[in-house]
């Protein structure tokens, strides 16, 4: 498709498809695309969009099937190149209604979701589409990207194998390869997947900075000085004509692989780009200049007001974060963000009763939004609710099958209100869909080994699972699972010697700061005592951590002097 062509254009083109085009289901229910409100964008850009929902209206009149999803999907990225992503996410679910197996369309509303920063929602879509379309590059990338967010990058990896393994020439793929092994300290592989991204798009000049750090993981700090000194802002690059109808966007690959977004040309979300980009800089005065003047132009706006919300509670003005969260929640008393944006205030404050009642709120006006709900559920956690926790997450983990950090925080919960035995039912109905998860595979283990209320045939199962898993898996998680299957089967030495392999991978990649919880299972099993929880007690899953503004700068020398 070409990138920016008008929607008119591509609606008489529609006209022509052939009606025998499969029907659509007569029971499918369509929404009405809302109308934006036109009158802040410039003359000739608010005409062409008049046209193009006229054309729309008298056009969809005449169309069944595939041809009127294509009609809707095309609207969708006309509203969404403007900004308006509300009217566009509508126009492409109704697109999605009519042709539930389209790969396209479940993709853009991926990309869609990304930019409305609806990762949990924007990870379903990814995945449907994937299953609809394996072939598309972009489409495996984007919900690569999506599992490295959730953390779970041995997901993303199987993702991303199978394309470095077919020797392709797309760039992207190697350089988020090279992202996974670096976060897991892997810095031999991170150094050849870079390499191999490099050879690819030699412009790219951002990966050499990777290539650096992956060096100086390595100890050779040499080849870290060379390589840092052609670093530079060019990412690589990867075709995607689909996203580029959209919004000019990238393909939601991982931070680092991807290619940088073009910003909005309507001036509000210009501006909103420019103070989300700024927030992530950690530069709160800049951003705030840029939230003011989006103000100005959308003023007393709720969802304005939630984003300064949020650079003033990241800078640690509670004050004024809180004076912003009023104002958001007044001005737009039915949005669940509003309400959430109080809940995190009132967190950083000390005040958990305030944050439970805004999460509750939130949750009450969008019972399907994930944030409200893992917030309440942290909290929940912490305050030593588990059973009330338990409940959050396990309408998080039905909202969003795809993300395991619901359903691990799900059975953490679960079992530390000693209901593991309803946690294991739960995870071995999910492995009755997917039998070859890996890390359902790794709950099966843990629950197994811990819970109770297992059988010894269901212990000797997850020995089986958890050798398989050990030897295709160097990684500590999977050791220390490894390791409690041990245990469980009476084989207590070899599980001390497994767990202390586990320790040693974790100081081999520079991942200390999980020594603790890891000593903590080890003591139990040199003392022949089998851990009553799947993870260790000080686990972070059993005590989330409160919101807390981001962390203050280390002075430099020179400012101490």
């Amino acid at each position: 498709m070409p990138n920016r062509a008008s929607l008119a254009f591509f609606l008489s083109l529609a006209l022509g498809l052939s009606a025998s085009l499969a029907h659509a289901d007569e029971t499918v229910s369509l929404k009405t695309v809302p109308t934006p409100d036109l009158s802040k964008l410039p003359a000739k850009q608010a005409a062409d969009l008049r046209a193009a929902r006229t054309s729309f209206e008298k056009v969809r009149e005449h169309q069944i099937g595939d041809a009127l999803a294509e009609t809707h999907a095309l609207l969708g990225m006309e509203y969404a190149r403007a900004g308006f992503y509300d009217a566009a996410a509508v126009a492409l679910d109704d697109a999605i209604q009519l042709a539930p197996q389209g790969a396209r369309w479940l993709y853009l509303r991926g990309l869609l979701a990304n930019a409305q920063r609806q990762q949990s929602a924007a990870t379903g879509f990814f995945q449907r589409a994937f299953a609809a379309n394996a072939n598309y590059l972009p489409i495996r990338v984007a919900l690569a990207g999506a599992r490295i967010e959730a953390g779970d990058l041995d997901a993303a990896r199987t993702l991303l194998e199978p394309v470095a393994q077919a020797a392709g020439t797309a760039a992207v793929p190697f350089a988020m390869l090279g992202d996974i092994a670096l976060r897991q300290r892997r810095f031999p592989d991170a150094i050849e997947r870079y390499k191999r991204a490099l050879t690819l798009d030699p412009k790219a000049t951002r990966l050499q900075t990777r290539l650096a750090e992956a060096y100086t993981g390595a100890g050779d700090a040499k080849a870290a000085a060379e390589a840092r000194a052609k670093g530079g802002d060019v990412a690589p690059r990867l075709d995607d004509p689909l996203g580029a109808n959209l919004i000019g966007a990238r393909a939601a690959a991982a931070p680092a692989a991807a290619a940088e977004p073009p910003l909005p040309t309507d001036p509000l979300q210009r501006n909103v780009a420019e103070a989300l980009s700024l927030l992530g800089q950690r530069n709160y005065d800049a951003a705030r200049q840029h939230m003011d003047a989006a103000l100005k132009l959308l003023p007393n706006d709720p969802d304005l007001l939630v984003i300064y919300t949020r650079i003033e509670a990241a800078a640690g003005n509670l004050a004024a974060a809180k004076s912003r969260a009023d104002a958001a929640v007044a001005a737009g008393p039915n949005k669940a963000s509003a309400y959430i944006g109080q809940g995190i205030v009132a967190e950083m404050s000390g005040d958990d009763k305030a944050a439970e009642i805004a999460y509750t709120k939130a949750i009450a006006r969008d019972a399907a939004m994930p944030d409200a709900r893992q917030y309440l559920g942290n909290l929940l956690m912490r305050t030593n609710r588990p059973g009330a926790a338990a409940q959050q997450y396990r309408e998080l983990a039905r909202i969003d099958p795809s993300n395991g950090a619901f359903l691990m925080r799900q059975v953490a919960a679960q079992s530390a209100d000693g209901h593991c035995a309803d946690a294991f039912k739960d995870v071995n109905a999910r492995l009755a869909k997917e039998p070859q998860h890996p890390f359902l595979l790794e709950l099966f283990v843990r629950l197994a080994s811990t819970c109770p209320a297992a059988r010894a045939e269901e212990k000797r199962m997850a020995l089986d699972y958890a050798t398989k898993l050990y030897r295709t898996n160097e990684v500590a998680p999977i050791g220390e699972a490894y390791a409690l299957a041990l245990a469980a089967n009476g084989k207590w030495d070899d599980a001390v010697k497994t767990q202390e392999g586990a320790m040693f991978l974790l100081v081999r990649n520079r991942a200390t700061a999980g020594l603790p919880a890891y000593r903590e299972v080890l003591a139990q099993l040199k003392a022949h005592t089998m851990p009553s929880r799947p993870w260790a007690a000080s686990n972070a899953v059993f005590q989330p951590a409160r919101w807390q503004p981001d962390p203050k700068p280390t002075p430099t020398a020179a400012a101490k002097k």
